[in-house]
């Protein structure tokens, strides 16, 4: 009798986690693709959903780290290398939502290719952050982005949320663009087009439109 329990208990335990997840973080998860005792598997939204939910997280972290180091709460008086570790916790996720990505693309049966917008680093005179390798050795590259051609393959230094379209230069900015999913360290990258600069104050920031594989394995 215990036994047969389990499974009502299990499958109402369930229900009630992911209706707490839809009205209290907002999270939809979308399809349901398999209903088991070990758990539930999802449909490909629920990985751009956890992964931006991941992402904003992560920026607002890290901004309350650098609001502790400051007496008066001003984003303004953050300083631009504060503000610019910010930015870059918003562009990366854990390994933990990498293997998610994963399994959730294969049990949907997607294709295994992803392409949109990926941040690259920071750039004036110098990378700074720079988030591209070498294809051969994977070491940072050192190209100025204005050099950067298209078709030209690299490979990512980190796990990068990637955007549906290229972030406008304003209040939103990337927050304006949904999270496509995530290209793994170690992905082989394309470059679909150029480069493009984003002058965010704190930071010359460059984007680029890119095409790779969810895992990186497979290369």
């Amino acid at each position: 009798m215990v036994e047969l329990l389990k499974y009502p208990i299990t499958v109402f335990s369930i229900f009630l986690a992911l209706v707490g997840a839809r009205y209290l973080l907002g999270i939809t998860f979308g399809q349901v693709s398999k209903l088991s005792t070990e758990g539930v598997e999802f449909a490909t939204e629920a990985t751009q959903q956890l992964t931006a939910l991941e992402s904003k997280l992560n920026g607002v972290l890290a901004e309350v780290e650098a609001m502790k180091k400051v007496s008066s709460r001003q984003p303004s008086e953050l300083g631009p290398q504060r503000q610019a570790r910010i930015a870059e916790a918003q562009q990366t996720v854990s390994d933990q939502a990498v293997k998610l990505s994963r399994s959730v693309a294969n049990l949907a049966d997607a294709d295994d290719r992803l392409r949109g917008w990926i941040w690259i680093g920071d750039y004036r005179t110098d990378w700074d952050r720079v988030k591209l390798g070498a294809l051969e050795s994977g070491q940072p590259i050192s190209i100025p982005p204005g050099q950067m051609q298209a078709g030209t393959e690299y490979r990512l230094l980190a796990n990068m949320v990637v955007r549906d379209g290229r972030p406008s230069n304003d209040r939103d900015y990337f927050n304006a663009r949904k999270s496509l999913g995530v290209l793994p360290a170690g992905t082989v990258i394309r470059l679909v087009n150029k480069p493009v600069d984003i002058d965010r104050e704190f930071a010359m920031q460059w984007w680029a439109e890119v095409e790779g594989r969810r895992d990186a394995r497979k290369r």
